[in-house]
């Protein structure tokens, strides 16, 4: 009898050991574990007029942080108004759990994609003037930039 059984004690070890070496296979060559993607930032390529270009130009002369947040049950950019001297770089961040757009009102720069929550966008403002800028979602989020020379 015990005969017997070892012959089925060891099918069962094979197929175990099978099914596990398959398994290691798989997740190898499936990269081997389960990721998320990094938070993305939000980039834009630059545009003639009026020159914006994108955070991989040379280092800002300065970083000034926009926060996109929700009061009152209304979303606005915090602050409305920033002036900034020229090459400086502007980071918005979205505090809140919506969706939003960084959009120029001239098309000089803006977000090719939604900003998710806690998503970043920066640029670059190589050239003085004044930027006007909205949210294409929330239209009465409206925001302005100044860059001096």
């Amino acid at each position: 009898m015990n005969l017997l059984r070892q012959p089925i004690r060891m099918r069962w070890l094979w197929t175990v050991l099978s099914l596990a070496l398959g398994a290691t296979l798989i997740l190898v060559a499936c990269g081997g574990t389960a990721s998320t993607p990094p938070a993305a930032t939000a980039t834009s390529a630059p545009t003639p007029s009026p020159t914006a270009t994108t955070a991989t130009s040379p280092t800002p002369t300065q970083v000034v942080q926009v926060k996109i947040v929700e009061k009152n049950e209304k979303y606005s950019f915090e602050p409305s108004s920033i002036t900034v001297p020229k090459g400086a770089q502007v980071v918005w961040t979205n505090g809140t759990d919506a969706p939003h757009t960084v959009t120029s009102d001239s098309n000089a720069f803006g977000t090719t994609s939604n900003l998710a929550q806690n998503q970043t966008f920066m640029m670059i403002f190589n050239t003085a003037g004044t930027y006007a800028y909205h949210c294409n979602i929330h239209p009465y989020m409206k925001a302005t930039i100044i860059v001096t020379p």
